[in-house]
């Protein structure tokens, strides 16, 4: 994984470089351009989040909610075809790209990401994969960000994402 490629792209998103994976918290903290990723939430019938959190062993927001899966876009691929292998590869659910719903894309300049934000409705609750995560319960949205303030760890851009996605679900109809 370390030798990945990742592709570079500038403030509109299109493609100047690539970077091996090994080198993307150098190269971000250098602020030559972005980097791509794509995350996804679960959502029940009940309108409630599927809010895994992370092992102690992360690096990154150790026992902290994250988003159901989420990864880097590899060089060459696309959003939403990322997303699609980090579902199997994170919470081993096999989905198709027409079971997802795009909600939004976020040019995150604190982090220098291009972020996919992508919604999976379903009432099925995957599997853990004990290597990600500890566990996880199903809260709802209002309930997520009130933990997310109230103190509970959770990655940087997951309250910002879960405002986001309300915002979406108050514009759409449930499927």
């Amino acid at each position: 994984m370390d030798d990945e490629l990742l592709d570079v792209v500038d403030e509109y998103d299109t493609v100047i470089s690539t970077i091996n994976r090994k080198d993307y918290k150098q190269f971000l903290s250098e602020k030559r351009g972005y980097i791509r990723a794509s995350e996804l939430f679960i959502m029940n019938d009940e309108g409630k989040l599927w809010a895994p959190v992370r092992v102690s062993s992360k690096t990154i927001a150790p026992n902290g909610y994250d988003f159901a899966a989420a990864g880097h876009v590899a060089s060459g691929e696309g959003y939403r075809e990322t997303i699609i292998r980090e579902v199997k590869e994170e919470i081993n659910l096999d989905i198709a790209p027409g079971d997802i719903e795009f909600f939004a894309k976020l040019k995150t300049n604190s982090i220098r990401y291009f972020r996919s934000l992508y919604l999976l409705r379903t009432n099925q609750t995957p599997m853990l994969n004990p290597t990600e995560f500890a566990f996880a319960e199903w809260l709802t949205p209002n309930e997520l960000i009130s933990s997310i303030d109230d103190g509970h760890a959770a990655k940087s851009v997951l309250h910002d994402s879960v405002t986001v996605l309300k915002m979406y679900l108050t514009n759409v109809s449930p499927n």
